[in-house]
């Protein structure tokens, strides 16, 4: 799967905050995404053990929640999520100008 391909479906299947914590906590996170986007911003989007498609996390407002910076990102993971699974990061995300 191409990078821009991972950006497209960002968003199109979504996860709550507390279905994310509820889910590491109970170790069903099968893969955990870092994926900065093409405006440069950061997203979390995961995939659960028993589901087949990848999950965006949303924002109350229906949303993707998105980070400026890694750094806030990282210490967001560490403060809410504690022990992620392993962290796949994809970096500068572009459309394809094909």
């Amino acid at each position: 799967m191409s990078i821009a391909h991972s950006w497209q479906k960002v968003g199109q299947h979504r996860i709550t905050e507390a279905d994310l914590i509820l889910n590491v906590q109970k170790k069903t996170v099968k893969r955990f995404k870092i994926i900065q986007g093409p405006h440069g911003r950061y997203t979390i989007v995961v995939t659960l053990t028993w589901r087949e498609e990848e999950l965006t996390l949303m924002t109350a407002r229906k949303t993707v929640k998105e980070w400026a910076s890694l750094d806030r990102l990282v210490r967001h993971i560490q403060e809410h999520y504690g022990d992620v699974p392993t962290i796949w990061l994809i970096l500068n995300t572009r459309e394809s100008s094909e």
